[in-house]
């Protein structure tokens, strides 16, 4: 049996790292002066609800504090969001070395599946996220190369750690979007909680804090450097 919920945000992270030598390749001529291009940060949904349906993104403020609360329940994924800035330092920092003006874009994420925890302690779960985000290239970055030629060198990492796509489009400089879907749960087992935290028995690096708030049942997730900040809240309506 394989239990996994980590951290949207370091799921994300980790399965990028193709992107992420990627973009330092295509950005190793450098990035004199100034250079047009850049990316700002677009708020995507907010993960701080569980009302509302679809998806999210990158958000200014993204999760909930740990509150513990009732899991037992029928969930439905409804919302997600992911700190930008944590992200950011996962996917492009190695280029910003060579470009410091590569950047990370709109990011964007899509729930999907269910959780079922019984009263008997046993679960069954299949969730995942979809995710799309976009790097941007300015001009002084590419050094000439086209778009189109960016999208045929990224072809390689299609169908490698959830990637389904990659595709570069743009006048001078180049916007790389990349679509990935994240499994986050997919398996059957016992359930337990403890204070804030819910764990899942014989995977401990399932376990992580969680909240229920009304009809909302919060799985967030802290940043692996300090274990303090929330970085990542995945979301799930009570049915």
């Amino acid at each position: 049996m394989k239990i996994q919920v980590a951290p949207v945000a370091a799921r994300l992270g980790s399965r990028v790292f193709a992107v992420a030598g990627l973009a330092l390749s295509f950005a190793t001529v450098g990035c004199g002066g100034s250079g047009a291009g850049g990316g700002s940060d677009n708020s995507g949904g907010s993960g701080g609800s569980g009302g509302g349906g679809g998806g999210g993104g990158n958000s200014a403020t993204c999760g909930v504090d740990p509150c513990g609360g009732d899991v037992v329940g029928n969930w439905k994924a409804s919302s997600s969001c992911v700190d930008h800035a944590t992200l950011s330092m996962d996917i492009v920092a190695g280029a910003m070395r060579s470009c410091p003006t590569v950047s990370l874009g709109a990011v964007s994420m899509i729930p999907s599946g269910t959780l079922s925890l019984a009263a008997d302690m046993s679960f069954t779960g299949t969730l995942a996220v979809s995710t799309t985000f976009d790097i941007n290239y300015p001009p002084a970055c590419v050094n000439g190369a086209t778009c189109a030629q960016a999208t045929q060198t990224m072809q390689t990492i299609v169908g490698t750690n959830g990637i389904t796509s990659v595709s570069c489009a743009g006048t001078g400089g180049c916007t790389c979007t990349t679509a990935q879907s994240i499994e986050i749960i997919n398996a059957t087992g016992t359930w337990a909680t403890s204070g804030t935290t819910l764990t899942f028995a014989g995977a401990p690096g399932g376990d992580g804090p969680y909240c229920v708030q009304g009809s909302a049942l919060h799985l967030v997730g802290y940043d692996l450097a300090t274990m303090t900040r929330i970085v990542s809240d995945f979301v799930l309506t009570k049915q």
